[in-house]
């Protein structure tokens, strides 16, 4: 059993215990790196709901690899690049939507768009796994939070936050391939009109 002592106070320990699968030394070290995951956080972003999701994102990457903690040498400097990877990993994407969204204005109605796009998120968390859908549209379209969420369904907040973050990627890496094989085949019809005229 091991010592209260070194769950509070010995990083080295609980970072061999989270490689072992330890929730309760992992929830302690998350307790520990909120604040200053938030703080590097705040001087990139201003979106507060943004800076959330790329925190859970953070946690959730630490979680994964969690075998490879133990070794490292200087865990608040490697918890700062994961921290730096995941916004420069979402400014990418924005980057892309944005680029995207450009393109298809220049002949595309508003008005379609929405409904498209909106079409496309509930066609898109339909295809997420069961439990994965619910905690979703629970968050999202209920806006409960984690710990409501976790309380109703009896599940852990790492769960819920894994949960959450596999449906959260999986729509934006979904939403813009439809958009792009949408994008392919009105290409193509316009070609066809084009040749036709």
């Amino acid at each position: 059993m091991i010592h209260q002592f070194c769950y509070t106070n010995n990083e080295q320990v609980l970072l061999a215990l989270v490689a072992r699968g330890d929730q309760k030394a992992f929830s302690l070290i998350m307790e520990k790196y909120t604040s200053f995951i938030n703080h590097q956080l705040s001087s990139y972003l201003k979106d507060s709901m943004k800076a959330e999701e790329i925190s859970q994102d953070v946690f959730m990457s630490l979680w994964k690899h969690r075998d490879k903690l133990p070794a490292l040498q200087n865990f608040p400097g490697f918890v700062y690049v994961v921290t730096r990877n995941k916004v420069r990993q979402w400014k990418k994407r924005e980057v892309s939507m944005t680029e995207l969204t450009e393109d298809r204005s220049q002949y595309a109605d508003p008005a379609v768009e929405l409904k498209e796009l909106h079409s496309l998120l509930h066609k898109g968390i339909e295809m997420l796994p069961a439990k994965r859908k619910e905690v979703f549209k629970l968050s999202r379209l209920e806006g409960l939070s984690i710990d409501e969420i976790a309380a109703a369904l009896k599940l852990s907040r790492n769960t819920i936050r894994e949960h959450i973050r596999e449906a959260l990627a999986f729509l934006r890496a979904w939403i813009p391939q439809c958009f792009a094989d949408l994008d392919y085949m009105q290409a193509g019809q316009r070609r066809k009109t084009a040749v036709a005229a």
